[in-house]
């Protein structure tokens, strides 16, 4: 696992970071339809075929450690009904500026959505570690932020640059495409509520199929 996260580093090194999403090929800067995911995602972490054919959504399960090194789960997702993860880089302007407001965003979230933060270019050493804690207390960043870990290797690598954003619900399933680049407050506040109307459309669908198995 060590030299995998080694040669991820090197990857988002090598790749950098983008400072608006759709200036890269396959992201998408709008919500899309409910089943639709990005084409930047792996065949593992995209919504797969079914063998008949059927469309089946990708559930994110993990088990990684904060930046205090306190190990969190998927039962985070169960904190709100739309989780905002966003894979962010020590060394990536765009990241670090949209922090700011991803703070302020954070704190007016409530129980309707929460933001995770990935800092995906940690390599294990301290002073990497102690960059990062400083660069959420400079930008006051104050929600979660994960260590890389093998379990977020689906959202690590959908992407070769940064920041690169997914929206998952209650129970980790992916909803929507994931965002390419750094988006302002507004931005991602519309973002966010067309997620949330998406699991709203979706949580009304599962509702009806129940009812008319039921029946």
């Amino acid at each position: 696992m060590k030299k995998s996260l080694i040669l991820l580093l090197a990857l988002l090194m090598l790749s950098g970071c983008g400072n608006s999403a759709g200036t890269t090929p396959n992201t998408d800067s709008s919500a899309p339809s409910s089943n639709q995911t990005d084409d930047t995602q792996s065949n593992d972490s995209a919504a797969s075929e079914s063998s008949d054919g059927s469309a089946e959504t990708f559930q994110l399960t993990f088990t990684a450690k904060d930046l205090d090194g306190n190990e969190v789960d998927q039962s985070v997702f169960a904190n709100a009904k739309l989780t905002m993860m966003n894979i962010w880089a020590t060394f990536c302007g765009p990241c670090i500026n949209e922090m700011p407001e991803l703070g302020e965003l954070a704190a007016e979230g409530g129980t309707d959505y929460q933001i995770i933060g990935v800092c995906a270019d940690l390599n294990g050493t301290e002073d990497m570690l102690e960059d990062a804690k400083e660069i959420v207390s400079q930008t006051k960043a104050n929600y979660l932020h994960l260590q890389p870990a093998e379990d977020l290797y689906p959202v690590l690598t959908a992407s070769s640059s940064v920041p690169v954003t997914f929206f998952f619900d209650s129970e980790g399933k992916l909803v929507g495409k994931g965002i390419l680049g750094a988006q302002d407050k507004d931005t991602w506040s519309q973002v966010i509520s067309e997620r949330l109307e998406m699991v709203k459309a979706d949580e009304t669908t599962s509702a009806e199929d129940s009812t008319n198995d039921a029946a």
